[in-house]
C-alpha cells in the first residue's frame, strides 16, 4: 500500500502549472523528476512525467518510463519498468493503477516482497487494509532452481483484521510439484506453514552405512513429517511424527505422535531384555498430549509403545536416554473453586517392562478451606493397584482407600513472623487376597516463619539495574507422626519399591497419600530462603535464588535407618547472557551423597553459547558434561558438546556438529558421535547431510544434546 496524501499531491500540481517550463515539480512533501518536460492535458487535469519519470514522497518512492495523474480524481498510471519501493519492501511491474486519494493500486505482472521474502503475480491488489495476490508464487527465501515455493491461484491478506486465505496450491522445490494443498482460510500468525526436507548418508559402528531422506510439513495447526532410513546391513525404518498445537479462547491442545516400524534384515537380531529372540519386524510408538478444554479440566496422556527392549537403543540410539523408563498414563483433572478431582490410569504397555498399574488412581483435593478460626484440608484417595512382572503375568490386584485430614492455625506474633500449629490424620484401608488390614497415623506439627525484606538503593547501567530488592525467609518445622491403630508395617504390602529421592523429600503426612512406605518419625527441619530482585526500565527480574533445608533432627522406626539431609539450591542469574545453578543433598550422618549438580551457562542468544556442568548421583555417577556451539559467520555454524566419566577416566559421549548454509534454505550438515562404556555402546557414527529448509526457515541453534536429561 503506498499512501500518497491529497494536499501533497494538489500542492505539486499547482507548481507543474504554474512552473512547466522545467522538468522539477515538487515540494518539501513530494518531488516529480523526468527526463523530459512535463507537459498537461485534458484541459490541464492530467500531468504527464516522460523518460525516467520518478516521483518520491517521505517514505516511498515510485520510478517508470512515464507517470500521468489527474489531479481531479486522484487516479495515477506508472507504465514501463514501474518500481515502488518503501523501506525494505520493493515491488517491480509492467504496470501500476494508483488511486493517490486512498493508497489503493493494482499491479500487473508484478515481482518483488521484503527480503528474504519474494513473490511472483500476474496481478496484485490492494484495497484498503486487503491485499491480493492473483496466480502468485511465494517464497520466503530468495527464489532458486531448487528453492521451495507454493503456487496458488488466490492469497489475500487483511493486514487489519490479521487474516489470510489461500486457494488451492501447490507446494514445489523449483518448478517439481511434491504437494498439492487445500484452500484454506486463517489467522496470520499461523502463516503458510512450513516445508523442509534432508537428505543424510552416514556409518554408525554398531548399525553399519545408511542413507537416509526425511520430509516436514505445516500446515496451519498441523505438523506432519516422515523419514526413511536404509540401512545396509540392518535394512529399513521408516519413522512418521504427527504434531498437533491450537490455542482457543479458554484453553489449548498440544498433541504428538511419533512411531516407527523396521524391517530388521539381520541375520541374528539377538534377544531382549526378558532372553526372548528379537523379530524381523518390529516398531515402536510414541503419543504425548496434553490439553486443557477450560478453566476447570485438564487432561494428561503418555503412550510409550515399543515392540522389544531394543528397538530405540539400536535405531534410535540418540533417543534413548529419554526413553529408558517409558510410561502410559492418562490423568483427567477437574479443578474447582478451592478443591480438584483426579482420575489417574496407569498400564503396562510393553511386557518387558516390570511396572504397577493403577486402573485407576481417583483423588479429591480440597482446602485449606478457614471455618471456626482454623484452615482445614481433606484429602480421598482409591486406588486399585495391580503389579505385573516383565512377561506380562500379572499378581492380583490391591485396592486401597485413604482418608486424609488436616487443621492449622497461623498466628501472627509479630511483623513478619508467624506461628502455624497443625494436626493431621491419615486412615488407610485395603482389600487384599489375604484379608483387609487397615491402619491410621497422626502427626502433629508446628512450624515457625519470620519474613524479611528490604529495598537496596544500587543501580548499574552496564548490568542493566536501577533498584534491588532483597527478601528473606527463615523457618523451622517440626512433624511428629505416631501409628496410632490398625496393622502394623509388615501386614501392609511394599507395592511401589521405595527409591532414593534426589530432591527435598516432603515433610507432610498428606505428601504420603498414595505410598505404603508411611512410618512412625520425628523431623526438625531448618529452613533458610533468599531472593534477590532488579528493576530495569519498569521490567523485574530475578538475580538470586537460594534455599537450604537441614534435618538437624530425624528418628524413625527402630530397624530403619536414620538421616539427616541437608539440600541446597542456588541459582544465580546476574544477566540475561550468564546463569549458575546448584543443587546439593548429602546426608551428613553418613556422608552418603544423594546429589550433586553444578552448572554454568553463557549465551549471547545468537552468536555463540556454552554450558559447563558436573553432577553426581548417588555417589556411583560422576560426570562432567560439555556444550558449546559458535555462529562463526551467517553461513558457518559449530558445535561440541562431551559427558567425561571422572571415575572411569575416558569421554563416555561426545558429539561434534559443522552445519553450512550455501544460500537461505539449503544446509549442509557434517556430526560425528562417539559413545563408550557399555557392551551396547562402544561405537562411533558419523553422517553428511544436505538439509532443505524453505517455508519453515532453518534457525541454527544451540543442541540439546544430554543437557536436558541432566538439567539443573
Amino acid at each position: 500500500m503506498i499512501p500518497l496524501p491529497l494536499q501533497t499531491i494538489l500542492l505539486c500540481a499547482v507548481l507543474s502549472l504554474l512552473a512547466s517550463s522545467t522538468w522539477v515539480y515538487g515540494d518539501q512533501n513530494l518531488v516529480l523528476e523526468s527526463d523530459q518536460p512535463i507537459t498537461y492535458t485534458d484541459q490541464n487535469k492530467t500531468i504527464h512525467a516522460v523518460g525516467n519519470a520518478s516521483l518520491k514522497g517521505d517514505d516511498f518512492l515510485v520510478l517508470a518510463e512515464e507517470i500521468s495523474w489527474n489531479r481531479e480524481t486522484g487516479d495515477a498510471l506508472a507504465v514501463g519498468k514501474v518500481s515502488i519501493t518503501r523501506g525494505d519492501s520493493r515491488i517491480l511491474a509492467d504496470r501500476v493503477n494508483l488511486q493517490t486519494k486512498t493508497g489503493d493500486y493494482l499491479a500487473i505482472n508484478a515481482v518483488g516482497g521484503t527480503p528474504p521474502k519474494h513473490f511472483t503475480a500476474k496481478t496484485l491488489e490492494s484495497n484498503g487494509s486487503i491485499e491480493t495476490y492473483h496466480h502468485g508464487v511465494l517464497y520466503l527465501s530468495e527464489p532458486g532452481l531448487f528453492e521451495p515455493n507454493i503456487r496458488a491461484r488466490n492469497y489475500t491478506v487483511d493486514s487489519n483484521r490479521s487474516t489470510f486465505s489461500i486457494s488451492s496450491s501447490q507446494v514445489r522445490i523449483g518448478n517439481i510439484l511434491i504437494g498439492i494443498l487445500p484452500g484454506y482460510t486463517g489467522k496470520k500468525r499461523d502463516g503458510l506453514g512450513g516445508v523442509s526436507s534432508m537428505i543424510k548418508v552416514g556409518k554408525d559402528g554398531t548399525l553399519g552405512w545408511y542413507g537416509q531422506v526425511g520430509f516436514d510439513y505445516k500446515w496451519s495447526d498441523i505438523t506432519t513429517g516422515a523419514t526413511l532410513t536404509y540401512y545396509q546391513d540392518r535394512g529399513l525404518l521408516i519413522s512418521p511424527t504427527i504434531t498437533h498445537s491450537k490455542s482457543f479462547e479458554d484453553g489449548y491442545i498440544n498433541s504428538r505422535f511419533k512411531g516407527g516400524w523396521v524391517n530388521d534384515t539381520t541375520s541374528s537380531p539377538g534377544r531382549d531384555a526378558r532372553g526372548l529372540p528379537i523379530r524381523e519386524n518390529r516398531g515402536y510408538a510414541h503419543f504425548t498430549n496434553l490439553s486443557r478444554f477450560s478453566d476447570r479440566f485438564r487432561s494428561s496422556t503418555a503412550i510409550e509403545w515399543e515392540g522389544d527392549s531394543e528397538i530405540i537403543r539400536d535405531f534410535r540410539r540418540n533417543e534413548f536416554y529419554s526413553n529408558q523408563w517409558n510410561q502410559s498414563h492418562n490423568e483427567m483433572t477437574y479443578e474447582g473453586n478451592g478443591y480438584s478431582v483426579s482420575v489417574f490410569t496407569k498400564w503396562q504397555t510393553n511386557s518387558h517392562e516390570s511396572m504397577v498399574e493403577q486402573l485407576p488412581l481417583l483423588t479429591m483435593d480440597g482446602g485449606p478451606y478457614y471455618k471456626s478460626y482454623l484452615y482445614h484440608s481433606g484429602s480421598l484417595a482409591y486406588g486399585s493397584l495391580i503389579q505385573r512382572d516383565e512377561y506380562g503375568a500379572r499378581e492380583p490386584s490391591i485396592r486401597r482407600f485413604n482418608i486424609g485430614y488436616k487443621a492449622e492455625k497461623p498466628i501472627a506474633i509479630a511483623n513478619g513472623l508467624v506461628l502455624n500449629p497443625s494436626l493431621a490424620l491419615l486412615h488407610q484401608d485395603y482389600d487384599l487376597p489375604t484379608g483387609n488390614p487397615n491402619r491410621s497415623f497422626f502427626e502433629y506439627g508446628l512450624d515457625l516463619h519470620a519474613h524479611f525484606h528490604q529495598p537496596l538503593p544500587y543501580s548499574n547501567e552496564v548490568w542493566e539495574i536501577d533498584q534491588m530488592f532483597h527478601s528473606m525467609k527463615l523457618s523451622i518445622g517440626y512433624r511428629g507422626t505416631e501409628h496410632v491403630s490398625g496393622s502394623s508395617s509388615g501386614q501392609i504390602p511394599i507395592v511401589n519399591p521405595e527409591v532414593e529421592d534426589l530432591n527435598l523429600a516432603p515433610l507432610d503426612i498428606l505428601d504420603h497419600k498414595d505410598s505404603e512406605i508411611i512410618r512412625e518419625k520425628e523431623v526438625i527441619r531448618f529452613g533458610w530462603e533468599n531472593n534477590l530482585f532488579a528493576k530495569w526500565n519498569e521490567a523485574n527480574r530475578r538475580l538470586l535464588s537460594m534455599r537450604a533445608f537441614y534435618d538437624v533432627y530425624n528418628s524413625g522406626e527402630v530397624g530403619t535407618q536414620d538421616s539427616d539431609f541437608l539440600y541446597a539450591d542456588l541459582s544465580v542469574h546476574p544477566a540475561h547472557w550468564v546463569s549458575l545453578n546448584v543443587r546439593h543433598k548429602v546426608d551428613l550422618r553418613s556422608g552418603e551423597n544423594y546429589r550433586k549438580s553444578y552448572g554454568l551457562n553463557l549465551r549471547d542468544g545468537r552468536f555463540q553459547g556454552a554450558s559447563l556442568s558436573y553432577l553426581s548421583y548417588l555417589d556411583f555417577n560422576n560426570y562432567t558434561y560439555f556444550s558449546g556451539w559458535k555462529r562463526l559467520n551467517e553461513k558457518l555454524f559449530s558445535s561440541l558438546s562431551a559427558l567425561y566419566d571422572l571415575d572411569q577416566d575416558f569421554l563416555t559421549y561426545w558429539n561434534g556438529r559443522l552445519e553450512y548454509r550455501t544460500g537461505s534454505s539449503w544446509v549442509w550438515d557434517f556430526t560425528i558421535t562417539q559413545r563408550k562404556g557399555t557392551s551396547r555402546e562402544n561405537n562411533t557414527e558419523f553422517s553428511i547431510g544436505l538439509s532443505l529448509s524453505g517455508f519453515k526457515l532453518n534457525q541454527l541453534t544451540e543442541p540439546d544434546g544430554l543437557s536436558s536429561i541432566y538439567a539443573m
